[in-house]
């Protein structure tokens, strides 16, 4: 097993383990303020982006939690399934609100999750850019799902590494060294992904990768001024993607969804074995309703 990042925590902050404690109290009732904590240890809201709006986005604290769901987008549908399986809890990554509102209107969609959400009392809590940014978060998911190693931040914040903020992205570098277009397929195999779009020679030899989780072409600028040879993100435009060809590197467009769905099942397995051992254990499911919304054709 690939040793954790040295800029990751070497022990856990004191909330987690009085949170763990909770966890197994057998007549303790778990509210979602302790999962809360749990949920602040692994990705602290400090860590956040100044434009995101990441915690919760509707529920009461107070209120008891049987049933979690989690998912990446707090859709229409995913809500939907998630009060009908009486879940009291969905945890996202995306958020569900991303500005202010000025009215709720019941016949759109964020009128609609709004609605039902309330109705029946789920509440939605949101790990975004914070998750990102995190430590064990969501760039070192995909990290080692793609079998890096020697991780280190892209762009580390402040333009320094802090062990509990590593930054965003990841570079790493791979077990053997590898063609451009071999990298392609392996990507796309390991993240269950219809297509990948490449750019580059693919022939390039590729030792060393940069990655960005979600829209990375805000770090594109980051990655050319490091010793990667390939950059692996979603959502890159056209001229991002000429710069790096014109550098002669490589770059891998995974789109947004593959680049971070796998935060789903990674989360749910963390909440399990932390709330696994109570009697009856708290109920964690991954949402497996979603799925990329591009068709390749």
């Amino acid at each position: 097993m690939q040793s954790a990042p040295s800029f990751m925590p070497a022990t856990p902050k004191p909330v987690y383990s009085r949170i763990c404690e909770v966890a197994s109290y057998r007549t303790m009732p778990l509210l979602l303020a302790d999962i809360i904590d749990v949920l602040e240890h692994m990705a602290p809201p400090s860590l956040a982006e100044a434009w995101d709006h990441v915690g919760l986005q509707i529920g009461d604290p107070h209120r008891r939690v049987d049933s979690v769901w989690v998912a990446l987008d707090p859709g229409p549908d995913v809500v939907a399934a998630a009060c009908g399986s009486q879940a009291d809890l969905l945890i996202t990554h995306h958020p569900l609100f991303f500005r202010p509102l000025q009215r709720i209107e019941t016949d759109t969609a964020l009128g609609t999750v709004i609605e039902q959400a309330v109705r029946h009392r789920l509440a939605i809590y949101c790990l975004h850019t914070n998750l990102d940014a995190a430590a064990d978060g969501l760039n070192d998911m995909l990290a080692h799902r793609l079998g890096l190693r020697r991780l280190r931040p892209l762009i580390p914040p402040g333009g320094a590494t802090d062990r509990h903020h590593p930054g965003i992205g990841r570079v790493g570098t791979l077990a053997r060294a590898m063609c451009l277009s071999d990298l392609a397929q392996q990507v796309k195999q390991r993240l269950g992904a219809a297509a990948v779009r490449m750019a580059g020679d693919p022939a390039l030899r590729v030792k060393k990768v940069a990655l960005v989780t979600g829209s990375g072409g805000s770090a594109v600028g980051g990655f050319l001024s490091t010793d990667a040879d390939a950059f692996i993100s979603g959502d890159l435009r056209y001229h991002e993607v000429r710069d790096i060809e014109y550098a002669r590197r490589g770059v891998l467009d995974v789109g947004h969804f593959h680049s971070e769905h796998l935060m789903v099942d990674a989360i749910a397995q963390r909440l399990r074995r932390i709330f696994g051992r109570r009697h009856p254990p708290v109920r964690v499911q991954a949402c497996s309703l979603e799925k990329d919304p591009f068709t390749v054709v």
